[in-house]
């Protein structure tokens, strides 16, 4: 039955993309009545009156173009509505020419190899690149909605230097970490601020809690994931302070500023209708062993499911009782091997469980659990662009099948917005609001859970059995109470995991601003800007009756709410003449920012009635938790652009904040900024090489403060005692003296153009130190409390950031271009509070653990992230066995750093006629990566290890037995090989001389000893991989129409393509993609995977048709 459903919804979604492709495609087919037209001829020459060769001429608010000749020429057919071209081409600034009636149209083009081209900076303000002082690097919003992913945030990966994104495949809402120039906080949120329209919207997590059981967080997704890339024109990355000071605390990252499309893009009326199709298959998985089966030390046959090793069972019915070994549930795959012989095993058949049958592997079991991916996005947007106003109406329709099954996201975008100018353009009034409606019936959890996690089952799973044998997750007659599995100790049936027990959400965000400005004077402009981010979300957490560590089931709701307003004034006065040598601006401005945080949390830890999720079902007392933050931030900021000759540019600015949650003598903190950019070819005579050449140097400081609630010391409730509610003092001694943190940083960098433009490279060094870090530092526990909070420590970042450009081939008809970025970070802890060693920013990376843990540690003299545990110990740099078994340090130690040597990219774009292909590739160079994964797949002893580069070997020296059964039809086991695995390395002998080590053992103990440390699971060193990968990250070919091939007077455009995304992984790290991150306390670690779900590669197809 269930395979069967399986296939009809595969069916469907074929279905639905077939015809949403057939709807789309039908433009291409019009053969409608030739719209009336007129031909518009004319030439197109440089300054110096040379011709411009494959020079852009475009039909203004149409894709209706052509290119020019080699003696500049051009010939275009156009509409008879037809008001303007639009001129452009690389090196040259873009230019508009009317019609006016004409049909002949001779243009002259101005070369912007001076960069000209004007980006969005903060507080909205556009400006000449120019002139800007600090490093800023635009994406056009074209590369990022035209290639679909789950998170919008993973489309920035590769296409700026200095930005580290890392993603995951944790589901579709998967969040992605943005970290711009490395980390500057030992405790706080080291993630860019996002800027849409100039406001900003939180990239919370939302995260309550460490999961249902406190092993894991299930990942509802980032918050700026819900940004509709369909309505993004650009995003630029505001790369240092000194670009982001203006923003206040949140800035010290960096900024991702997000401007929206608002209809200005084309004039008169416009209607774009868009579908992408996108199809996901897992990329990586284990290399899963097929030689070996289920159960222990060589043996297995199935009893009940309920013996880990043995059982005393009567023989027959003579009264006499013997203890035999079964191991079927054993939980690991150290079984006989899967050769054929006849053994009895688990099926689902009740009737046939237990029965004599042939033991052989099933090795595409896992891999046939997930299921083809399906995404559908389609989006409608309508636009009016006239001399006194545009506005913009946009709506999106997201669906998403996950590759799990029972796995899905549902979204709906809706983004208005519009500017209008009255009173002969003297008054400005505008607004831009949207709305994302996001839910999911369940949200895959790929932690180490037993009781929600599939990713948990596959470490223990058997190579014996298919997951399509335990489809019926109920035993028959118990539905809803008992599980069918194979086992009946340790996990659950994996299609009770994704059926029943599921993670929903429902979530409602509304962001957006309203403003208006008026021009007092040709010079002195008032604008006053107010914007919201609202976000609401609902989550509902199920666990069935019989679930592991939950057998009586239970049930959670959460509410989660997010509020957040900034009203902002800004008065600006530009004096600018370029006929004269000097020019200034000044703007000055004020912005009070408030937050509000609501957290309610409600459990019924156990259900009365089996199948009932509801908290009035609570077999006892129901749990509520309450959590409320409030923080508000009042802020004045000035800025001051001073420029000389139009080539030397100064910027100075100063923002002072005052934080509620900063003591009342410690909340008003002050932080400037200065830039200064000079560009040389406009002063100094150059080689005629040489077309651009510009330096810049910045120096700026930001500031940083805390959590709500973090002045005054607070109390905790506990479970209550009896009738007795009970609280207790919060064991975390806080701070009424709390300072701010504070960071300082310097860049310098130069931009110089060659050849007209043609190649161009952009190089920035800087560095950041980031002082009195807020920190919980151990106090002896004599004090009743652990930890108090303080003002200590330094965190120093350096680096560099390169972007090459280069068009090596460009021609009429075929373009060649390629975009280079390449950094390096390096963030040091170069002190801590006095006394402290180290200081642990996650203590315990997996709680659920029995060992002294894995840790991610800040260490003085050392990068930030150490990767903390315990080591082999060593002996002339091999490892030291004892008993045949490796010896473990007894004091934690580093095994490095989750910090990368090298980012790096390479985008390339070619262009061919209507034809355009962009393959772009990134990836890493260095770092370190931990594998639970890996790890714990080799104690459980299912996969090969091939891929480790340690060399050892699960399959070498396992014990083999011949299987018989007695006369009661049980297991009598006759050895055929002992087996034994020899650890490499040495041993102490009698006379303390350490020799080579030649003690045979178990290869399960040997494996659970190395990788394992047995169930303590704190060994560091075993399962660290170096981090380097590269992927091919996307590929996309399009193809766009011209109006006379649709020979439909009613489109104006049509562009079809194909594409894909996480095509090839290039990566030594065995078992996991290396793209991945671990959650703690709600907060993303780098360098630690936990048994994340495999990644997986995409692709689809996507049209495009405008009217």
């Amino acid at each position: 039955m269930r395979q069967k459903l399986r296939s009809v919804s595969m069916s469907h979604c074929w279905r639905k993309a077939s015809m949403a492709f057939s709807f789309t495609v039908l433009f291409a087919l019009i053969t409608g009545a030739a719209f009336a037209q007129k031909t518009i001829t004319g030439k197109v020459v440089d300054d110096k009156g040379n011709p411009v060769f494959s020079a852009n001429v475009v039909e203004k608010g149409t894709t209706n173009g052509t290119t020019t000749g080699m003696d500049g020429t051009f010939e275009l057919e156009v509409s008879d509505e037809a008001k303007a071209l639009k001129f452009s081409f690389v090196g040259f600034k873009t230019k508009t020419v009317q019609l006016k009636g004409r049909t002949e149209i001779n243009v002259t083009m101005s070369s912007s190899v001076e960069l000209d081209e004007v980006v969005v900076t903060a507080l909205g303000v556009k400006r000449e690149e120019k002139s800007l002082g600090y490093s800023v690097q635009k994406v056009d919003g074209k590369d990022i909605s035209e290639v679909k992913t789950d998170n919008v945030v993973n489309q920035l990966a590769g296409r700026s230097a200095g930005v580290n994104i890392v993603g995951s495949a944790n589901g579709p809402t998967a969040s992605a970490n943005v970290v711009i120039r490395g980390q500057t906080s030992l405790t706080g949120n080291n993630q860019a601020l996002f800027v849409v329209n100039g406001v900003p919207i939180t990239n919370g997590m939302f995260s309550s809690g460490d999961g249902l059981n406190g092993s894991s967080t299930i990942d509802f997704g980032n918050a700026a994931q819900v940004i509709n890339p369909d309505n993004i024109e650009s995003m630029s990355v505001l790369k240092g302070p000194a670009a982001a000071a203006l923003y206040g605390t949140r800035a010290s990252n960096g900024v991702i500023l997000i401007t929206t499309k608002d209809g200005s893009e084309q004039e008169g009326w416009n209607v774009n209708v868009t579908s992408n199709t996108t199809f996901s298959s897992v990329l990586k998985l284990p290399n899963y062993q097929n030689e070996y089966g289920f159960g222990g030390y060589g043996k297995y046959s199935y009893l009940d499911g309920a013996n880990y090793t043995s059982a005393t069972v009567e023989q027959g019915n003579t009264g006499n009782t013997q203890s035999y070994d079964f191991y079927d549930a054993f939980g690991e795959n150290w079984g006989p091997r899967t050769n054929g012989q006849m053994i009895k095993q688990y099926n689902q058949d009740p009737d046939e469980r237990g029965t004599l049958q042939p033991f052989e592997a099933e090795e595409d079991n896992i891999r046939d659990f997930y299921r083809l991916g399906v995404d559908q996005v389609s989006s409608f947007s309508i636009s009016n662009n006239q001399e006194k106003g545009n506005f913009r109406f946009g709506y999106t329709n997201k669906e998403n099948r996950g590759i799990l099954p029972n796995t899905g996201l549902q979204r709906h975008y809706i983004d208005v917005g519009g500017d209008q100018h009255m009173f002969d353009d003297r008054f400005h009034v505008g607004v831009d609001v949207s709305y994302a409606n996001s839910n999911s019936d369940n949200v895959p959890n790929a932690g180490y859970d037993e009781s929600s996690s599939v990713m948990y089952n596959w470490l223990w799973f058997p190579r014996t059995v298919h997951t399509d044998e335990l489809t019926d997750y109920w035993k028959p007659g118990q539905e809803d109470r008992q599980q069918e599995n194979f086992e009946e100790l340790w996990s659950n049936n994996p299609w009770l995991v994704v059926e029943e027990n599921t993670n929903s959400f429902q979530n409602h965000r509304v962001y957006g601003n309203a403003r208006m400005s008026f021009d007092i004077t040709d010079k002195l402009n008032i604008r006053f800007r107010s914007g919201a981010d609202i976000n609401n979300e609902r989550r509902q957490f199920r666990r069935a009756f019989s679930t592991k560590q939950v057998l009586n089931g239970s049930y959670r709701e959460d509410i989660l709410t997010f509020t957040e307003t900034n009203n902002e004034l800004l008065l600006s006065y530009d004096d600018l003449d370029y006929d004269r040598a000097f020019n200034f601006g000044v703007k000055l401005g004020g912005n009070i920012m408030q937050q509000q945080t609501r957290i309610n949390r409600t459990r019924a830890p156990q259900l009365l009635i089996p199948g009932i999720y509801n908290l009035s079902n609570a077999r006892g007392n129901v749990i509520a938790d309450q959590f409320v933050y409030d923080k508000q931030i009042n802020s004045v900021f000035g800025v001051a652009n001073l420029s000389y000759q139009n080539f030397l540019f100064l910027d100075i600015t100063g923002r002072n904040d005052w934080s509620s949650t900063l003591p009342e003598e410690n909340n008003s903190f002050f932080y400037p900024s200065v830039s200064l950019s000079g560009v040389l070819n406009e002063a100094l005579t150059l080689p005629k090489e040489i077309s651009f050449l510009k330096l810049r140097a910045a120096y700026a400081q930001v500031g940083g403060d805390t959590d709500p609630y973090n002045l005054r010391n607070t109390y905790q409730y506990g479970s209550p005692w009896g009738s007795s509610a009970i609280a207790t003092v919060n064991p975390n001694l806080n701070n009424p003296n709390l300072k701010p943190e504070r960071t300082t940083s310097y860049e310098a960098g130069v931009d110089i153009r060659l050849f007209e433009g043609r190649l161009g490279l952009d190089a920035t060094v800087y560095q950041m130190n980031s002082t009195d870090q807020i920190l919980n530092v151990p106090v002896a526990t004599s004090s009743g409390y652990t930890s108090r909070l303080t003002n200590a420590g330094e965190i120093e970042n350096k680096g560099f950031e390169i972007v090459l450009h280069g068009e090596p081939v460009r021609t009429k008809d075929f373009t060649w271009g390629i975009d280079v970025n390449t950094s390096r970070n390096r963030a040091t802890v170069v002190e801590l509070a006095d006394g402290i060693d180290n200081y642990q920013i996650v203590p315990n990376m997996y709680p659920a653990d029995n060992g002294l843990g894995l840790s991610f540690e800040a260490r003085p003299g050392e990068l930030l992230g150490q990767m903390v545990g315990l080591g082999f110990k060593r002996h002339d740099g091999e490892i030291i066995h004892e008993d045949g078994l490796p010896v473990l340090t007894t004091e934690k130690v580093s095994n490095g750093t989750f910090q990368p040597d090298l980012l790096l990219s390479i985008n390339q774009n070619f262009k061919y006629k209507q034809w355009n292909l962009n393959v772009l590739v990134d990836g890493r160079i260095g770092g370190k990566i931990y594998s639970r994964t890996h790890a714990m797949l080799n104690t459980g002893g299912s996969i090969t290890n091939e891929d480790d580069p340690n060399g050892l070997d699960p399959l070498e020296g396992r014990e083999e037995y011949d299987l018989e059964y007695d006369q009661y039809g049980y297991p009598v086991w006759n050895q055929i090989d002992s087996g034994s695995f020899i650890g490499d390395g040495v041993t102490l002998n009698d006379n303390g001389e350490y020799v080579q080590n030649t003690e045979r053992v178990s290869t399960r103990d040997y494996f659970y000893a190395y990788y394992g440390n047995g169930f303590r699971r704190d060994n560091i060193e075993a399962a660290t991989y170096d981090a380097t990968y590269f992927k091919l990250r996307q590929v996309s070919l399009s193809y766009t129409f011209k109006p006379e091939q649709l020979k439909a007077d009613w489109v104006n455009g049509l562009t079809v393509g194909v594409y894909g995304r996480n095509l090839l992984l290039w990566s030594k790290v065995p078992s996991i993609d290396p793209e991945t991150y671990s959650i703690r306390n709600g907060r993303i670690i780098q360098g630690f995977e936990s048994t994340s779900l495999p990644s997986v590669r995409s692709y689809g197809f996507r049209v495009s048709a405008n009217f």
